[in-house]
């Protein structure tokens, strides 16, 4: 695992995409960063998903968001198959996008947001 960043964390990148997606979720307890890498990062929003648990939250570049979110939308969710749940938004800065995941077992489906 990488750093865990502490205090107020509004002002982090993940933190303000997460609150587009969540307007009503808490500012995350912590925020640890699990990879950050050429302008793409990872990262576990902690306290902020639904009943105070973790979110993951990835920035990636557009054309691999848009590879994931096809296969959750249109083939993961025509199996049937209960996991997590997904929250892909279109990109708001040229090439990359945000995605979200609910981390762990719960949750039904996939979701997302157009805008």
């Amino acid at each position: 695992m990488g750093m865990v960043l502490w205090g107020k964390l509004s002002w982090h990148p993940a933190a303000a995409a997460w609150r587009e997606a969540a307007p009503s979720a808490p500012t995350p307890e912590c925020i640890e960063v699990l990879r950050q890498q050429n302008g793409t990062g990872a990262y576990r929003l902690v306290g902020v998903g639904p009943e105070g648990g973790p979110i993951l939250a990835r920035r990636a570049p557009c054309w691999r968001v848009q590879v994931e979110r096809t296969i959750y939308e249109r083939i993961l969710s025509r199996l049937g198959l209960t996991g997590r749940r997904y929250y892909a938004f279109p990109p708001k800065e040229p090439g990359y996008a945000w995605v979200f995941r609910q981390e762990g077992g719960r949750g039904n489906g996939a979701r997302s947001r157009d805008g």
